[in-house]
């Protein structure tokens, strides 16, 4: 984002974005990116739904802190896009791939048609094809580091896609470049799950195990924060939920069941001083360095893109179950931060967008008809997971709501015949 760097803003004439987001990581990103732009955008943040849709609770947590702090988010159906998207000058599809696919078949058929923008959520690595190839109708695409620039800029011409790559700090990280480490002395360790690894179930029980010991031996306070309770929706599916595993645990005394605290919610309400960051690949452990807060990265079961962590080498922050036992953490490489996720931000990204929302008002976004009309050959395959008919999603929650109740009705009886506090 060197090109251009003057802010193309008119006084007096406000440009206007619309995000489209279908899960909670999303909704956290949308969010954020749009209340980094201010007032001098005209902003709007809506969610398709699909079965991946975010509970009200994950919502007041993706949208905590933002411009739509208190305020419900607003879903729509696949069918309502092209109505919804009518009059933006840029759309962000703050989404998973082949609903920002949908969105930006719906976008391409409006006149004059705004700017098409897209990113990930979070750590973005391992850079594929895939990710790309969904997003091959967009103007840009937005990475979070120059490692992620590069990555998917070879990507990008790989595929021979015309799209820029751009490069801003992820929206809810706050320090101007690196962080300073917090002070305070370690009294607390909070665990952040990630949905897709590891894969096997009993690593994800050596995990709460190594948890368990750390607070037996130290007396810390040790919590889980969970992107969702087991059985409701999140962007990734779990095949083995730690809340599930651990009351399982429980039930088959390999545990006491007061060594751990689990919750949902704000990650930021969490990452207070004196706390101490444990994961095996989640973007929360950035906003854990954001906050100066130590962090250990587990490498008991690889440091790949497989595990999703290999951004982490190099880091300073990889580490094991032992370290976790002994309550060793880690503060960060000054060099891996300059290149991830903590790079000084030269040119905000509504300077650079606005510059492509004026674009948009002058007609001069075009599209290549070949891609368009291969984009449209996927569009079968998006129906599906975009435009379920209300009856069956309902369906589907109703299910998972169900294995949550009766999941927490087993674990309060199981503590109240053990005589343990509710």
């Amino acid at each position: 984002m060197s090109a251009e760097t003057a802010n193309p803003l008119k006084a007096g004439r406000k440009m206007r974005i619309v995000a489209i987001a279908d899960s909670d990581s999303y909704l956290k990103f949308a969010c954020a990116t749009l209340d980094a732009l201010g007032p001098e955008w005209e902003r709007e943040v809506l969610l398709v739904r699909s079965p991946i849709q975010p509970t009200l609770e994950q919502m007041t947590a993706a949208t905590a802190g933002t411009f739509l702090h208190g305020r419900a988010t607003a879903v729509i159906p696949a069918s309502g896009l092209r109505t919804a998207l009518a009059g933006a000058d840029v759309v962000l599809a703050a989404a998973t791939g082949p609903v920002v696919e949908e969105v930006y078949l719906h976008a391409a058929a409006l006149t004059p048609r705004p700017a098409l923008v897209s990113g990930l959520p979070g750590v973005a690595f391992p850079a594929t094809k895939k990710a790309l190839r969904y997003r091959a109708l967009g103007d840009a695409f937005v990475t979070h580091s120059h490692a992620e620039c590069r990555a998917f800029s070879e990507r990008a011409e790989d595929l021979e896609l015309p799209q820029r790559i751009l490069v801003s700090r992820l929206p809810f990280l706050s320090s101007p470049a690196a962080p300073m480490p917090d002070p305070a002395p370690l009294q607390r360790v909070v665990f952040a799950p990630q949905a897709k690894v590891p894969v096997e179930k009993d690593e994800r029980v050596a995990i709460l195990q190594a948890l368990a010991a750390l607070a037996r031996r130290t007396g810390f306070t040790v919590r889980v924060k969970l992107r969702a309770w087991a059985g409701e929706p999140q962007t990734h599916l779990e095949q083995y939920p730690f809340d599930t595993l651990w009351n399982d645990m429980v039930k088959a005394r390999a545990v006491a069941g007061h060594e751990l605290e689990f919750c949902t919610g704000s990650m930021a309400e969490q990452l207070v001083p004196g706390t101490a960051m444990v994961t095996v690949s989640s973007t929360a452990a950035l906003e854990a360095l954001d906050a100066g807060l130590q962090v250990l990265i587990l490498s008991d079961f690889g440091v790949s893109d497989e595990m999703l962590n290999k951004v982490f080498d190099g880091s300073g922050l990889l580490g094991t179950l032992e370290d976790l036992k002994a309550g060793r953490f880690f503060h960060p490489e000054h060099s891996w931060l300059r290149d991830n996720y903590f790079h000084r931000q030269d040119v905000p990204l509504g300077h650079v967008l606005a510059i492509y929302a004026e674009w948009a008002r002058a007609g001069k976004l075009t599209l290549d008809t070949d891609r368009l009309a291969a984009t449209r050959k996927r569009r079968v395959r998006l129906r599906l997971r975009t435009l379920l008919p209300t009856p069956a999603l309902k369906a589907i929650r109703w299910v998972r709501q169900q294995q949550r109740d009766s999941d927490a009705r087993r674990m309060e009886a199981e503590r109240a015949a053990q005589g343990l506090p509710a």
